[in-house]
């Protein structure tokens, strides 16, 4: 009678929580501002993501802080194939404070019944800055909260700019010789003269894995770093 019952009303049998049926990709990426954009992009069970989103059932915290939903950059794409829940700080909060951010952050995805849970160590420390005053020549930018071990992180990439010259950067795709990159290092043989601008950015790259039987949540942090030659 059961077996009868289940074919009669499939749905009911075999439905769990929003999140338990998705197998999703997580994207999150923190600004030097310390503002978060969020992704939760799926590209089977489509239906299941854009129901949960629509009914107001995947929340988002970090820091126990809840992220809005954005609308802009929720809906549907590439021609029906794949759906994006997209979640961002709230316009009028701001994470500057006299406080130091906190050394791990909590980011926190559920839907009331399933809750997937990822830390990020220094996730909003905006930390780089040059080993020595910065001179013409050969020049060292530490990242020190890059080297973080609780889940492997790197610099992914950096663009170094000075006052009148065009940016130099270096990535995986693209490389310029006077630049090099390392796990928490940013060596850059730059010229200028005394005074003139020097803005370094990077991203780093953290890719904790959740609790609860989530995904992994690739976490893609940016700091940047404003002087002048001395």
């Amino acid at each position: 009678m059961r077996t009868l019952l289940c074919i009669a009303a499939l749905t009911a049998c075999t439905t769990g929580s929003p999140l338990s049926q998705l197998d999703p990709q997580v994207e999150v990426k923190v600004d030097s501002d310390r503002t978060v954009a969020m992704t939760i992009t799926t590209w089977n069970d489509l239906a299941t993501l854009r129901d949960a989103m629509t009914g107001g059932q995947i929340t988002v915290t970090i820091d126990d802080q809840p992220l809005l939903i954005d609308a802009f950059k929720t809906g549907t794409y590439d021609s029906g194939d794949r759906y994006v829940a997209a979640f961002m700080t709230a316009p009028e909060a701001t994470r500057e404070s006299p406080m130091p951010p906190p050394p791990t952050s909590t980011i926190k995805i559920s839907d009331g019944e399933t809750t997937w849970t990822a830390k990020v160590d220094h996730m909003f420390a905006n930390d780089l800055a040059p080993t020595a005053p910065i001179t013409a020549g050969t020049n060292v930018f530490e990242w020190p909260s890059a080297a973080s071990q609780n889940a492997y992180s790197t610099i992914a990439w950096a663009c170094v700019e000075v006052t009148g010259a065009a940016s130099a950067c270096e990535s995986d795709t693209v490389h310029d010789p006077s630049i090099a990159v390392s796990q928490q290092y940013i060596t850059a043989t730059i010229a200028g003269a005394t005074g003139a601008h020097v803005q370094v950015t990077g991203e780093r790259h953290v890719d904790p894995t959740s609790t609860g039987n989530g995904p992994s949540f690739l976490t893609k942090i940016v700091a940047r770093y404003q002087g002048v030659f001395d």
